[in-house]
């Protein structure tokens, strides 16, 4: 495998234009990628699949982000998809529930393991 010359065959400044013009500006972790073109090709393909994807409209998409987020605690992540998620018409409400959601995921995750882990205790 020559990456030599699969490198000379990405072109970065499409990719990254292609980013800007979905988030409005190229997020980090994109602008780190550029350092790898293919890595950034396999990244920005995959996540490109997702949101051409009208199983769900784009504002859904980003609820969806703006939760898993929240629930990771991802704040650059957070900060992007509450940007985008404006963009695309969500309201300070919304956006709210969003994170408190995804947050209510992850104490729930919490609870259910470590209440089970105590039931368990309980029974020896």
């Amino acid at each position: 495998m020559n990456t030599t010359n699969e490198n000379q065959d990405i072109n970065v400044e499409e990719i990254l234009n292609k980013v800007q013009s979905y988030f409005g500006f190229v997020p980090k972790i994109f602008q780190v990628l550029s350092d790898n073109p293919p890595a950034l090709k396999a990244f920005c393909d995959k996540t490109e699949v997702m949101m051409v994807d009208d199983s769900l409209p784009p504002l859904t998409k980003e609820f969806v982000s703006i939760g898993a987020a929240a629930a990771l605690g991802s704040p650059h992540c957070l900060n992007t998809h509450l940007e985008v998620a404006r963009e695309f018409g969500a309201n300070e409400e919304q956006l709210l529930l969003a994170i408190i959601i995804g947050a209510s995921i992850t104490e729930t995750t919490a609870l259910s393991k470590s209440l089970r882990v105590y039931h368990d205790f309980k029974e020896k």
